[in-house]
């Protein structure tokens, strides 16, 4: 009896060891989902759209009441979950600077298209031509 019970602890202690070194000691290769970026829309309230290119525009008559001329841009970048939401922001004018937050800053009276780009490597983006008149 008590060498059928070393025997069977044996067997099971071999198992055991076979079964860790097998199971145990694999890597897993799970890369979680790259949920790429599909859409970013500029959202600003007071948009207008171009009917005949459907291109995105805005309007300023005045500065604001501390004399300047800023815009901030809104924007949503869909879907809510992608892997890597972050987007550019690239002026094209002149006339006006733009931060890394959307933050647009005019230096004096005229357009300015201001472009967002995702940065996934999706290369979505979204446009909007900004003007001021005075």
């Amino acid at each position: 009896m008590k060498k059928s019970v070393i025997v069977l602890i044996g067997v099971i202690y071999a198992a055991s060891i076979v079964l860790v070194t097998f199971f145990g000691l694999q890597y897993s290769t799970y890369q979680p989902e790259e949920i790429p970026v599909s859409e970013i829309k500029i959202t600003n309230n007071g948009l207008k759209i171009d009917e005949s290119d459907g291109s995105k525009y805005i309007v300023f008559f005045t500065p604001d009441e501390n004399g300047n001329r800023t815009f901030q841009v809104e924007y949503t970048v869909t879907p809510d979950d992608a892997s890597n939401p972050a987007v550019d922001f690239v002026m094209d004018s002149p006339y006006a600077t733009v931060d890394e937050n959307g933050l647009v800053t005019f230096t004096k009276v005229g357009s300015a298209i201001l472009y967002i780009y995702s940065t996934d490597g999706t290369r979505k983006s979204d446009s909007i031509e900004i003007t001021f008149l005075s």
